[in-house]
């Protein structure tokens, strides 16, 4: 049941010629038949691969210097990539005018990336990337008649299948939400979104050599994961998720098993040397560095398949989700994109100068939209009202619909406005339609996650006035991704002098939770949680610090306190604080307090041990803040501090306070006088 080297028709891959010596053998065989003469390839991939913009790709050969000192320092990133969360693990976006400009078929150099940690597959040199390729299997058990241990040679024999698919994170445009409200999840911005040519085999081909038949009663599933130890948390280590065996295996689905895009081998953030592509669902359930699929009587039992992508009530919060067991709910889980749209022009900050002849031009906005499932989107719509009329754009689709009739990809949508009419324009707003007739909301819903956003995306109007007449017209959109300044959201969130509007005031109350109460939902907590809430917290006067059984458990101030050397008393400095750079004994200061992060959360934490001991021994604040964090977040930091760095010296330090108070007492004293006479006057 295992496929066998010697039983393969096709003959092993040629060494590459002498000029490409430090290219991998499986790359110079993609150099010399890139995109396999077009074997396999929809309507819509010989169109571009024949025009040529199927081979998108930028070579970039340096390492960042941002990812030097961490697990990833070998991996080549293209340096305009917004990073999201610090320096570490990678997760990021293009600014989304770079990726419209690009063209419909993106490069994989700039396509988002979201990783959990590390990128566990190292390889750092074209030997090494030829030894993961020779040596990789992917194990496919379950219930099926023939286990197999299958690898890359064994793929490419199944019949191969090559069509572009959007990818998206389902936290796309979550940073609109966490201006009303911190979500658990950082800030991704308006292009968490990225199209490319796919390649590789249907994993119904796949799993019908291991004997695995139709499931049209859908009782059964496909549970898929990447490398064991691969990430801190469950069982294994592994990332994992599932879909139902009866979508697999409906080939207008095109559930693909994915070792190329644009025409070559995966890079390391996008899952060398295979993954899994679902076109029409969310990023999150996409396994890149395949390496498990199980036929399975229940959904996926991963840690990650239950702890994330998920969209949860409002009025849910992260503690409760965990005590009332909300993460086990499947009515919330996310599977298929929703329908989803921006603008890309205007820009944000772009000016638009006004002159007596430009107002009697016309401007063109123009934006993105997409949905799940394979649903065309058929409408897109602009509003120069904050949204109480809408008037139709133009949607163009750069696809060809598959065969089957399913939409993969983004669509492209334009207005032509007169400029004459922005003039009177406060906002413009845009939406989109598609053909099962979803259409995004005005406002936004607050979840706990902050997944799948998707309320009209709003482009406020600033006017300059010269003699009275609008001489030009500046766009703001809501948000820059990351922590990238910018935005009318966060200018109204951060700027204590500006009058927030009744839109996002309101928006904030309800995240708050002013009229939302958490769901009952004391039933639904899982039988096998480990979680004890019940635990005593330990004393606040106490200089030791809690081992808590989970983040939550830190949040509550439950889990007993371990045993740990005593601090300095007074102030800590960061001379003292550099010392302390062990997973046993790390210290970071964060602003001003200073914190000695246990080794039990080094493990609980999300991104890793990695991602808290590339800062330990420093001042971590630029780092830490960069993320952003939830309130729950700022309770577990709170938990663990122990001292605050010496304050600087104040201007007013060294001055007497006496001579000050009599100064002010005296002002004080003139001013009432010269009221009272001004009133006898």
């Amino acid at each position: 049941a295992v496929f066998a080297a010697g039983n393969s028709p096709f003959c092993p891959i040629a060494l590459p010629p002498n000029n490409m010596a430090t290219v991998a053998p499986i790359d110079a065989a993609l150099a010399k038949d890139r995109f396999h003469g077009g074997k396999g390839a929809t309507a819509c991939a010989k169109k571009y691969i024949e025009s040529g913009e199927a081979a998108t790709w930028l070579d970039i050969e340096d390492t960042d210097e941002r990812d030097k000192g961490t697990p990833d320092d070998w991996v080549a990133r293209h340096p305009e990539l917004v990073r999201l969360t610090g320096l570490h693990p990678f997760n990021c976006e293009p600014f989304l005018t770079t990726n419209m400009k690009q063209g419909f078929i993106g490069s994989p150099q700039l396509h988002y990336v979201r990783n959990h940690g590390a990128v566990p597959v190292k390889v750092k040199t074209a030997d090494a990337k030829q030894k993961v390729w020779d040596e990789w299997r992917v194990q496919v058990e379950g219930i099926v008649d023939k286990p197999l241990s299958v690898s890359m040679a064994d793929l490419q024999k199944l019949p191969f299948r090559q069509l572009p698919v959007l990818l998206v994170c389902a936290g796309n445009r979550r940073k609109e939400q966490n201006m009303i409200k911190q979500t658990i999840g950082f800030s991704w911005g308006p292009t968490a979104w990225s199209t490319t040519i796919w390649g590789g085999c249907r994993l119904a081909d796949l799993l019908r050599l291991a004997g695995v038949k139709d499931d049209p009663e859908g009782k059964l599933h496909v549970r898929f994961c990447g490398p064991k130890g691969e990430l801190p948390k469950g069982d294994d280590g592994s990332y994992g998720t599932s879909m139902p065996l009866h979508k697999v295996m409906d080939p207008a689905n095109d559930v693909l098993v994915a070792w190329e895009q644009n025409g070559r081998t995966l890079l390391p953030d996008h899952g060398f040397p295979v993954r899994i592509i679902i076109p029409g669902y969310i990023g999150g359930r996409m396994i890149k560095w395949l390496s498990h699929i199980e036929i399975a009587e229940s959904e996926s039992d991963n840690h990650y398949h239950f702890m994330d992508n998920r969209v949860l009530p409002v009025g849910v919060t992260p503690e409760t989700a965990t005590a009332e067991g909300w993460w086990y709910k499947p009515d919330y889980i996310i599977n298929e994109l929703n329908i989803n749209s921006a603008m890309e022009s205007p820009a944000h900050d772009e000016v638009l100068n006004v002159t007596a002849e430009t107002a009697g031009e016309t401007y063109t906005i123009s934006g993105y939209a997409y949905s799940g499932g394979g649903k065309k989107v058929i409408r897109a719509e602009i509003s120069l009202d904050g949204g109480v009329t809408w008037e139709g754009g133009v949607v163009t689709h750069p696809e060809i619909p598959t065969e089957y009739g399913r939409y993969w990809c983004h669509a492209l949508w334009t207005f032509d406005v007169a400029v004459a009419r922005l003039l009177s324009a406060k906002e413009v707003c845009c939406r989109a339609w598609d053909a099962h007739m979803n259409t995004q909301p005005n406002h936004l819903t607050w979840n706990v996650m902050g997944m799948l956003n998707n309320p009209i995306y709003r482009i406020k109007l600033h006017k300059t006035y010269t003699r009275g007449i609008v001489s030009a017209i500046t766009f703001e959109h809501p948000t820059q991704p990351g922590k990238v300044p910018g935005g009318w959201m966060e200018r109204e969130n951060q700027n204590m002098n500006a009058s927030p509007s009744p839109l996002v005031t309101g928006l904030k109350r309800i995240a708050s939770g002013m009229f939302q109460k958490s769901p009952s939902s004391s039933s639904l907590a899982r039988p096998h949680s480990t979680s004890n809430l019940a635990r005593a917290a330990p004393s606040p006067k106490e200089k030791t610090l809690a081992a808590p059984a989970s983040m939550n458990d830190i949040a509550k101030g439950s889990g007993q306190p371990a045993q740990q050397p005593a601090v300095p008393e007074g102030p800590i400095t960061l001379e003292e604080v550099a010392k302390h750079t062990t997973q046993t004994d790390a210290w970071l200061s964060i602003r001003g307090s200073v914190y000695k992060i246990p080794q039990s959360y080094l493990k609980e934490h999300p991104g890793g041990p990695d991602s808290i001991m590339g800062v330990v021994g420093t001042d971590a604040t630029a780092a830490y803040e960069e993320v952003g964090h939830s309130d729950n977040a700022e309770k577990i930091l709170e938990r663990f501090k122990i001292g605050e760095l010496p304050k600087p010296p104040g201007v007013l330090d060294n001055v007497p306070v006496v001579p000050i108070l009599c100064c002010v007492g005296g002002a004080v004293g003139m001013l009432a006088l010269r009221a009272m006479f001004s009133r006898r006057a």
